[in-house]
């Protein structure tokens, strides 16, 4: 059977020979490459803010149950390729920069519109597209990574049915989420233009959530690379249509058009490969309904915590478009942008450490121990990074990115990079309890920050409005960073997991470069771009030279990647 040969043509026994031999995927199904990649590919809807990164998680448990499940019983028998750590760079490295890119262009695109829209306008923007982003938790379910486990065992009949099946599901719960977004902001009373915003920028959950089934199947068989073209190239048209926009028509209901022709792209260009092949087997012709209820079946319990957690990152921009005003959210929102740029350094380093950590347990836990605890350290080094680099230069930053008016918000910003730093080390406390199968209590844990939120931003947002907001995220980000480790200390059998004395003195280290940058800037008018560079500098100087990690070094957590 050829790879373009559509399984409905072929009789089953005709299929049957060939389930022996078309398994290049393997029995681990690259789990390295596999992590990495979801993170970095999942759909934004043009927000610019970050997911919470859960597909990692959840697929890469999906794939351990592949690997125990194909030992058990199983039509054909896998080959089982090793891991290949220079292969797994190269691909992780390869959607880095694409996603890179598509976030330059699109926080070069969000600029342009701060700029060409009044402050309720970009708020009624932001707000929208906000929106859609929580509707996520209704269009994803964690199907994909249900759909992933099956579509790596490389049967290339069945792989053709639930691939059609998938993309069938995601079509329907794309409308669905259009339809809810538009119910939404009906029901809720919000002004025309807020409507018609939706009813147009929905139409990127319609495409969109389909496009991402085709991710999918690219994913399954490691062909990412096209996928980071079609992204790229959708990316740049819709900086080229905003730019455009706001040229011959800068009105909010023109300006969320282009998000709607990037998606448009990026399917076409994707469709083209699924087409050729290169993401597998042809979809069959005709779509089998039936396997709806096991896809979903098998993805809802999955997805339970992910989609709280989706809740609590996007809740707290909706309440303060429900109980402040649409210029407040849009300047909250600016925030967002920058704490973003730390889920994509989250999801580079915390991806492949989740394969090293399911390939090391149970059998290698003085590994698995090492690996934990290095990975911690690295992460509390990048964001007290990050949080030194941004912090003394917030206002004058967001001065010249996004127009004066926006500086006010630099306090919320500073707080929701806080906040992003914490969530990188609570990331990686998840991935320790997917790698030793103990996630079961994550969803309480979620249920527990989501309710803490919505309690704190009904406390603070009437009184300090996006400030309070920002306030309340970071807060529960603090929250959730103790519970999740206390959850691994508590469940998983291995000692000394989380390095206590390490990330406080990295954090300490942190926390002094920040507060003398800040103060001297401000003293000595220091102009921010040479604040930006020396304060990160110098966090990583104290870590390379200082025992402020014992006697890990800069060096040794580069060198072990």
């Amino acid at each position: 059977m050829g790879r373009h040969t559509r399984p409905d043509d072929l009789g089953e026994p005709a299929v049957a020979p060939s389930f022996a031999t078309q398994s290049s995927v393997g029995r681990h199904a690259r789990l390295w490459d596999t992590a990495s990649w979801s993170a970095l590919g999942a759909p934004s809807y043009g927000t610019g803010q970050g997911s919470v990164h859960g597909d990692v998680a959840a697929e890469t448990v999906v794939l351990q149950r592949i690997a125990a499940k194909i030992r058990e019983d199983t039509i054909h028998e896998p080959q089982t390729p090793e891991l290949d750590a220079r292969d797994a760079r190269r691909n992780t490295i390869t959607m880095l920069g694409s996603r890179v890119a598509v976030a330059a262009m699109g926080w070069t695109g969000s600029m342009i519109v701060a700029r060409a829209l009044s402050p309720d306008d970009f708020g009624k923007f932001s707000f929208v597209f906000g929106l859609l982003g929580l509707l996520s938790v209704v269009t994803d379910l964690g199907v994909g990574r249900v759909v992933l486990a099956k579509l790596v065992e490389c049967n290339p009949w069945e792989v053709s049915y639930v691939t059609t099946a998938f993309i069938a599901l995601r079509a329907a719960l794309g409308m669905l989420g259009h339809l809810l977004a538009i119910a939404y902001v009906l029901v809720m009373g919000y002004p025309s233009d807020v409507v018609w915003a939706t009813v147009i920028a929905g139409l990127v959950v319609v495409v969109a959530t389909p496009s991402h089934a085709l991710t999918v199947m690219y994913q399954s068989r490691l062909r990412m690379a096209y996928v980071a073209v079609a992204e790229t190239l959708g990316q740049l048209v819709q900086l080229v249509c905003t730019v455009a926009a706001v040229l011959f028509a800068p009105v909010l209901l023109v300006l969320v058009v282009p998000a709607v022709i990037n998606e448009i792209v990026a399917i076409v260009v994707k469709i083209r490969g699924v087409r050729n092949g290169i993401a597998g087997p042809v979809p069959a012709s005709r779509a089998q309904l039936w396997r709806w209820r096991e896809m979903l079946a098998e993805a809802v319990p999955l997805s339970i915590g992910f989609a709280l957690i989706t809740i609590l990152s996007k809740i707290d921009v909706l309440m303060l478009g429900r109980m402040d005003s649409f210029d407040s959210v849009g300047l909250y929102t600016v925030g967002y942008k920058f704490a973003d740029l730390l889920g994509i350094v989250a999801s580079t380093v915390v991806g492949p450490v989740t394969t090293l950590l399911v390939a090391t347990w149970p059998g290698d836990t003085e590994r698995f121990r090492g690996r934990t605890r290095e990975s911690a350290i690295l992460l509390t080094v990048l964001g007290a990074v990050a949080v030194a680099a941004f912090w003394p230069v917030a206002p004058a930053l967001m001065d010249l990115l996004y127009g004066s008016r926006f500086a006010e918000a630099a306090d919320a910003g500073r707080f929701l990079v806080l906040g992003s730093a914490l969530s990188m080390l609570t990331e990686l406390g998840l991935m320790v309890l997917v790698s030793t199968s103990r996630h079961r209590v994550y969803p309480w844990v979620a249920l527990a920050g989501l309710a803490a939120n919505v309690a704190l931003n009904l406390v603070m947002i009437p009184r300090w409005s996006y400030f309070g907001a920002s306030i309340a995220t970071l807060v529960t980000d603090l929250v959730l960073l103790a519970a999740i480790w206390i959850v691994v200390a508590r469940t998983v059998p291995v000692r000394r997991l989380f390095p206590v004395g390490a990330i406080i003195g990295v954090a300490i280290l942190g926390f002094a470069v920040t507060v003398w940058a800040t103060l001297l800037t401000d003293r000595f008018h220091i102009p921010w771009i040479v604040t930006a560079a020396v304060a990160p500098t110098l966090v990583l100087a104290g870590m390379q030279f200082l025992p402020v990690a014992g006697r890990i070094r800069l060096v040794h957590l580069l060198k072990s990647r």
